[in-house]
């Protein structure tokens, strides 16, 4: 996977704006991987992301903690929105190529072989609402213009 680029994020706004910037380009077969600590920003991440997708409805967009995948329908297609923190293990491969696939606490190791897009972005937080994002592409150079 290869490093791309570096943002600083200084609010909630700014996550936002990434997001919304970010889905431009998407094309709806990606695999995005979310790494970062509790509090860090994935899930707030994934809100914006969807909403800017254009989600069909009323459904509220939450953490999939405890249900491991939520699954969200948008004006661009379907968002899987993954989270293995207490699942170690997960087989993406009936979902995979139908939609976005968004996964917190992804181990990057079990995604390296895929022939998709794959998009990592590290949350690193800073203080307050400012993060640190590190994003790493593979079989994805086309979203460089929406970062």
């Amino acid at each position: 996977m290869e490093f791309y680029k570096e943002i600083l994020i200084n609010s909630v706004e700014d996550l936002k704006s990434f997001a919304e910037n970010l889905t431009d380009c998407l094309k709806g077969n990606e695999v995005i991987l979310l790494i970062g600590n509790l509090s860090a920003g994935k899930t707030t991440f994934t809100k914006f992301l969807v909403s800017a997708l254009g989600i069909e409805d009323e459904t509220e967009i939450t953490s999939p903690t405890f249900a491991v995948m939520n699954e969200y329908e948008t004006l661009k297609g379907t968002v899987y929105h993954i989270d293995l923190y207490r699942v170690k293990k997960f087989d993406i491969t009936d979902i995979l190529g139908y939609g976005i696939i968004l996964i917190e606490w992804a181990d990057e190791k079990d995604f390296l072989n895929l022939e998709v897009p794959v998009i990592k972005i590290e949350f690193e937080i800073l203080e307050d609402e400012k993060r640190r994002l590190k994003i790493y592409i593979k079989n994805a150079d086309y979203i460089k213009k929406c970062i």
